[in-house]
């Protein structure tokens, strides 16, 4: 890493934005700032990276790294400041959200960002980004969450339990997915959480919630009511538990869910109370 020197036009540019208290800016913004042509424009972009001062957080945007941070400060290392940057709209999802909420107990090496948008940014540093992209129609569900100073859009803890089930892959797999549901049950809302799973319209992601919000951590049950609207009817098909990429699509059938039981229990319920 260069030192965090700056010319006199880099510093123009620099003190214009802290003095704006502005973070997050693009080529344009540097061309204004610094009285520039574009191609003059880039060039400082490139130096202004390559001594620490900015850190590119997709095509043509950048992130500032203030003077607070010292003169011999590198990229930004605070993966939740970079990634609430990277995509709008977004919010942090998956195992990225679950551990922010405290329903998972390892800490994740990727952060999973989840947007309607159609982006493929490609962010250096040492933390790894995962841009999940969704449906405009299947993106809702999150809340603003402050953590380190800073205010993040998190999936909320129903949401949360429900992408975690319908892609376990981001989740530490099916155990990880359980794990997440039951730690989540005591503070779930179940009309908000059943709500939310008949906007996403997916039956079997319905009957693998069921089956799970029963058998793990049986201590906190859900709503009876709440259960039977997500039963299957008699001719209902069946579904497996786990992906069947993973698991396959054989095992004991349960007929109280519908479901093909092809993960094994000891590893379902690794991590978990259950029943």
């Amino acid at each position: 890493m260069r030192p965090r020197s700056l010319s006199g036009v880099e510093a123009r540019v620099v003190l214009s934005l802290e003095e704006q208290g502005r973070e997050e800016l693009s080529l344009d913004t540097i061309q204004e700032l610094a009285k520039v042509r574009r191609g003059f424009a880039r060039k400082l972009a490139h130096e202004l990276v390559a001594k620490g001062w900015l850190q590119r957080v997709g095509r043509g945007r950048y992130l500032l790294n203030p003077s607070g941070y010292g003169p011999d400060a590198g990229p930004e290392t605070d993966p939740l400041r970079v990634g609430s940057h990277i995509v709008r709209p977004y919010y942090f999802g998956f195992a990225t959200a679950a551990e922010l909420w405290g329903l998972m107990l390892r800490p994740g090496r990727t952060y999973y960002l989840v947007t309607p948008t159609r982006t493929t940014v490609h962010v250096a540093g040492p933390a790894r980004f995962r841009i999940v992209r969704l449906a405009p129609g299947r993106f809702f569900g999150s809340a603003e969450l402050r953590r380190r100073g800073l205010t993040l859009a998190v999936s909320d803890p129903e949401r949360t339990v429900l992408d975690c089930l319908a892609r376990p892959e981001f989740a530490g797999g099916i155990a990880g997915a359980a794990q997440v549901l039951a730690r989540a049950k005591p503070q779930l809302a179940w009309t908000r959480l059943g709500a939310y799973l008949g906007r996403l319209g997916s039956q079997s992601l319905g009957l693998r919630l069921g089956f799970l919000a029963e058998r793990v951590r049986p201590s906190v049950l859900p709503p009876e009511r709440w259960t039977r609207r997500l039963l299957p009817r008699p001719g209902d098909p069946w579904v497996p538990l786990g992906p069947p990429r993973t698991y396959g699509r054989t095992g004991p059938r349960d007929a109280r869910w519908h479901l093909i039981l092809n993960v094994p229990e000891r590893e379902l319920f690794a991590e978990v109370e259950s029943r």
